[in-house]
């Protein structure tokens, strides 16, 4: 399940300074992820529940945060049990990514208040979502976490890579046009990996800027 901590972020979590938890393995495939190493692989995990447990029990005296990330976390059934040790023994604030194809399991974390912040990354308007992400997704799904997420007292923010050579400027009027006022919400652009070569862009885009 796990692919590894990294012990110091100043970046992950707002207004924290936090650990971050990379889970392993992914349910898209997008061809520009640069954190394709973890998402994309099946390998068994690298640390096992028990070490992570004693690793964030000994960072817990350096930060108050950790961010859960990855590859995709949603998919892993034991993310529930891990997080309630994080958040009710360690005393954790918590922020969990995620690419909103679960909202069962978001709908659950949020109802035991296990989690602090949510971000939600939308890949495309949904007749692109397949070209972005390189697997069918049910984009109903992504738009249940949504208004879970609106319905919820989390602190939360939605956000959308444009990918040179595969985004287009529809992709993000449809983001514009799903943002409620005063939602916190970001697009990054997607930078070159050592297996995707972004184009060159025609539009001018900020690396990230804050839309609303």
């Amino acid at each position: 399940m796990f692919a590894g901590i990294s012990s110091f972020s100043f970046v992950d979590v707002p207004d924290y300074v936090s650990a971050v938890l990379f889970t392993q393995g992914c349910n898209m495939r997008c061809p520009w992820c640069h954190n394709h190493s973890i998402a994309y692989s099946d390998a068994k995990e690298q640390m096992s529940i028990e070490q992570i447990f004693k690793q964030t029990e000994l960072l817990r005296k350096r930060v108050d945060a950790i961010c859960i990330t990855g590859g995709e976390p949603t998919i892993h059934k034991d993310l529930t049990k891990v997080i309630e040790y994080l958040k009710n023994t360690l005393k954790y604030y918590v922020k969990l990514d995620t690419n909103g194809t679960n909202p069962q399991m978001l709908s659950e974390l949020t109802q035991k208040k296990l989690i602090d912040y949510c971000a939600l990354e939308i890949k495309a308007a949904p007749e692109n979502y397949q070209k972005l992400t390189g697997t069918p997704t049910d984009f109903s799904k992504v738009l249940q976490t949504v208004d879970i997420l609106r319905k919820s007292d989390l602190e939360y923010e939605l956000r959308m890579t444009y990918v040179p050579g595969l985004s287009s400027k529809y992709d993000i009027d449809f983001f514009k046009k799903l943002l409620e006022e005063k939602e916190r919400a970001y697009i990054t652009v997607a930078q070159s990996t050592d297996i995707y070569t972004v184009s060159s862009m025609k539009e001018l885009i900020p690396k990230r800027f804050i839309l609303r």
